[in-house]
């Protein structure tokens, strides 16, 4: 029996019903019914099992886009579309299929049908019904049909249910008659045929996000050329990058290409400087925009402009991939020369991963009271004498995403001429945002002068502090505080920031061992210093063996970071390092070293991360050169043993 007898279709009304002597409205809406089966599923419209909710299922459905390959060889391929009535909407339909189906080639349409109609039984609503037939060629055009139209459909399907994408994609799209796009497509199309081992079909996604996201005044400047190297470097960058991480999930990697290029402008031509870069993100905390590309590219040429909306950029959530294009210029409106060009392919990597941003949550300390008072006490039995200085404790509080909040306990002993302290915050000129919180007597000094305590809080931009890995220095922050507040109040008694200071003496000392050191390697060297433990060892250490070590450390990363171990020995002490890439050896070797039972006084270690390597040092203080050799003979055993064990991981 048909299929049709079977199925009570709703009443189909057409524009021809009007005219009973017409034949068409039979014949149309035979066909209506006839491509309805085809695209519904199988037993939607049932005689004896109808119900109230057929119309919003039948509505749940829209639009719907569907297509089939049949004839001989399956050469022919149906198109079809089921939606409400839209303005335009089958033109959106025809142009999509007609010039995106193929890229680069007009396809072959044998037939296409296209009506509007109403199911007044189930709806007021009027919907659109269309019917694409496609001949195709050969098979190469069959696999391109295969791979295009889920790309094609996901599209349709937007276009129709959004206006704004529909006319953003349509004036995209009408582009194709243009010559500049329609070079582009062949560009991409001849790459496809050339060189099949390393593009395929996927890189037209990459050519229509392009052309779809990109402003017209971007491609109106571009030659086609470079707008398809674009293109196609990004689809390079996203399949090394993946083929990377499959090998080397927990690393990150990082893609530079430079290329010169012009801009087409209303005065004449324009040479810019074009950069692409790839990297992956380890984790969803991470962030690279075109703040941190821009800040890079800065800290290699402080002087450089960046050409105004020539930033584009695709991020994959799936593989955790960004891809970026920026274009720069000199401010004289010179060529980049040779050099230039080398350092930025050599220095840039390092740039990006330095520059990656770990975004953390807004962190908050409630401030104990107890300590507070505690605190007070304390500052309080330390005035002695009516000359003494005021003693001050100064914590961190809080951070923000745009602030730093310290509290500060500001005890003195009070005298006739003191002018209250948030006098003097209102009467300077300061970056500090003066917060009170009280102001009271605490006893007597010698029965006759008053003891007065002012706790108060004091918050500033953090924008100042922020290294090139866009973490928070509290150090330098705080030591900016306390410079700042000796302007504002006088002088003070750090009472807490005595080891911080001495901390701050030892870095500039250490720092000052060394000639000279770049951007990169300071803040290698701030990492190393801050990683030394036992902490109290950064302020009593002599710096010349620290020296020592930080180099040790600087030959490691120059060479790449390969897993391997070093080893120095003087008359007094001797010298470890190691690099690896498995976070789990540090333990290993740690447990190592802490059987020789070593005093804490005499062993330094050091443990840090560069790029995507881990290193572990440590300094043994010894005179007895047999226990040194001891020591170092141990340690290296217990890595052979290590890398022995888990050789193919450092293959």
């Amino acid at each position: 029996m048909d299929r049709s007898v079977k199925l009570g279709f709703p009443q189909i009304s057409t524009v021809f019903d009007h005219d009973k002597d017409s034949p068409h409205g039979i014949l149309y809406s035979s066909s209506i019914r006839n491509t309805l089966m085809r695209l519904l599923p199988s037993q939607f419209f049932l005689l004896d099992e109808a119900h109230e909710g057929l119309a919003e299922e039948f509505a749940r459905l829209l639009p719907i886009v569907k297509w089939a390959e049949w004839g001989e060889q399956n050469r022919q391929v149906s198109i079809y579309l089921l939606c409400r009535h839209r303005v335009n909407g089958v033109k959106f339909f025809y142009e999509m299929i007609s010039r995106w189906l193929m890229p680069g080639k007009r396809p072959s349409i044998s037939s296409f049908f296209a009506t509007d109609f109403r199911l007044p039984e189930l709806s007021g609503d009027l919907f659109t019904i269309c019917e694409i037939v496609i001949s195709l060629e050969h098979s190469a055009e069959q696999d391109l049909v295969r791979h295009q139209m889920p790309i094609i459909e996901s599209e349709i399907k937007l276009g129709l249910i959004s206006v704004y994408h529909a006319s953003r994609i349509l004036e995209i799209k009408g582009l194709s008659a243009d010559e500049k796009t329609s070079l582009i497509q062949e560009r991409i199309s001849s790459l496809l045929e050339r060189r099949p081992k390393d593009f395929d079909h996927d890189i037209f996604a990459q050519m229509q996000h392009f052309l779809v996201m990109c402003s017209e005044e971007f491609k109106a400047v571009r030659e086609y050329a470079h707008m398809s190297r674009i293109i196609y470097v990004f689809y390079l960058f996203r399949k090394a990058l993946k083929r990377q991480i499959e090998k080397n999930p927990g690393q990150r990697f990082v893609h530079v290409k430079v290329s010169k290029t012009y801009l087409h402008l209303a005065f004449g031509l324009k040479k810019v400087l074009g950069v692409f870069a790839a990297l992956n993100f380890q984790g969803d905390n991470e962030l690279f925009e075109e703040r941190h590309f821009i800040g890079a590219m800065k800290s290699l040429f402080p002087q450089l402009e960046v050409v105004e909306d020539s930033f584009f950029f695709r991020t994959s959530k799936e593989d955790r991939t960004q891809l970026l294009y920026l274009e720069v210029e000199k401010p004289d409106g010179t060529e980049f020369s040779l050099s230039e060009i080398r350092r930025v392919k050599e220095s840039l990597p390092d740039e990006i991963r330095n520059g990656v941003e770990k975004l953390t949550r807004p962190l908050f300390m409630p401030r104990n009271e107890e300590e507070v008072m505690r605190n007070i006490i304390t500052l309080s039995n330390q005035l002695k004498f009516s000359r003494d200085l005021p003693q001050v404790i100064i914590t961190f509080d809080e951070q923000t995403e745009a602030e730093l909040s310290f509290t500060v306990i500001w005890l003195r002993v009070l005298k006739e001429t003191d002018v209250p302290i948030q006098d003097l915050f209102d009467s300077s000129d300061c970056f500090l945002k003066y917060i009170p919180d009280r102001i009271k007597s605490v006893g007597l000094l010698r029965k006759k002068h008053t003891k007065e305590v002012t706790v108060f809080r004091v918050k500033f931009a953090a924008q100042g502090f922020l290294r090139s890995d866009h973490s928070v220095d509290l150090f330098k922050a705080r030591q900016a505080l306390v410079l700042e507040l000796q302007r504002i109040l006088g002088e003070f008694r750090d009472y807490n920031g005595g080891m911080i200071a001495k901390q701050h003496e030892q870095f500039l000392a250490l720092k000052e061992l060394f000639s000279h050191l770049d951007k990169n390697e300071e803040l290698l060297l701030e990492n190393f210093f801050h990683s030394i433990f036992p902490i109290e060892l950064r302020s009593l250490f002599n710096p010349l063996f620290l020296k020592n070590l930080f180099g040790m450390f600087l030959d490691a990363v120059q060479k790449g970071g390969e897993p391997a171990m070093a080893q120095k020995s003087s008359d007094s002490c001797c010298y470890i390092l190691f690099s690896y890439a498995d976070p789990l050896v540090k333990e290993t070797v740690l447990e190592c070293v802490r059987s020789f039972q070593i005093p804490s006084s005499q062993l330094l270690t050091i443990s840090t991360q560069y790029s995507e390597t881990y290193y572990l040092g440590a300094i043994y203080l010894e005179e007895d050169r047999e226990r040194r050799e001891k020591f170092l003979k141990g340690v290296a055993a217990a890595w052979e043993n290590l890398t022995f064990e888990g050789q193919t991981s450092y293959h």
